[in-house]
């Protein structure tokens, strides 16, 4: 994407639905499990979001691989930002920060696997990894195509992929739970028809994004003490264990 789409994915994501109610179950997450992050890598921080939210709780760096968003990410945000992709491109040394930050990125990696295992080498001892990835292949989607994702996870997937990097499991649970009925109606509903929408990104009505906004950020009182048996993606947190 060109620049100038960046920053209306970024205008985008600062009140959509979806990415607020992520955003605020991330950053839950990080304070209820990850107290010590002095030093955080947002991996894939497209158009910035993050970034500017991480910067509240430590000192942040951010990669993507399109030179168009660490561009525009750079207009927005005054930290270490570089251009790379993984896994055979990654631009920071080992053992290098406290978190590291990968929010629906291994999705659109073919390699997934040697992904972690270069995300865990730049962690430092006892260093946490925390992930989204959107679940279930019987979930897919033309959003799915149009965003050019290799694969969703099913969670016994997941977990044999991070054990294989190396991580030891601190947490993993699906979330989006309370949607997920109204989500998967709406998608076999557009199967059967054969309805295409290019994203499920869109803008929806003041009214029903402030009403998906609450329903979702729900789910940021719950994950704490509590793990969802489903759901439309899975969260996990990880460690870097010797």
């Amino acid at each position: 994407m060109d620049s100038f789409l960046y920053k209306e994915l970024y205008e985008l994501e600062k009140d959509h639905w979806w990415f607020v109610s992520k955003k605020r179950i991330v950053m839950e997450m990080i304070k209820q499990f990850i107290p010590n992050h002095k030093k955080i890598l947002d991996a894939g921080c497209g158009a910035g979001l993050m970034l500017q939210e991480l910067s509240k709780v430590g000192t942040v760096s951010g990669m993507d691989f399109s030179e168009e968003a660490i561009r525009y990410s750079s207009t927005i945000f005054n930290g270490e930002l570089k251009q790379a992709s993984l896994p055979e491109n990654m631009p920071f040394s080992e053992n290098n920060f406290d978190l590291i930050v990968a929010l629906d990125v291994l999705e659109h990696i073919e390699d997934d696997l040697n992904s972690l295992k270069e995300l865990r080498k730049t962690l430092k001892k006892n260093g946490k990894l925390l992930i989204t990835v959107p679940a279930f292949q019987f979930l897919w989607s033309h959003h799915d195509d149009v965003h050019q994702h290799k694969r969703r996870y099913s969670k016994k997937e997941l977990l044999v992929k991070l054990r294989s990097a190396g991580f030891q499991i601190e947490l993993i649970s699906y979330y989006n739970t309370i949607l997920f009925p109204l989500i998967l109606t709406i998608r076999f509903l557009f199967r059967i028809l054969k309805i295409k929408s290019n994203s499920d990104a869109k803008v929806t009505s003041k009214t029903v994004n402030e009403i998906l906004k609450f329903i979702f950020s729900l789910e940021k009182k719950f994950l704490p003490f509590m793990r969802f048996p489903f759901g439309v993606s899975l969260i996990c947190i990880v460690s870097k264990k010797n």
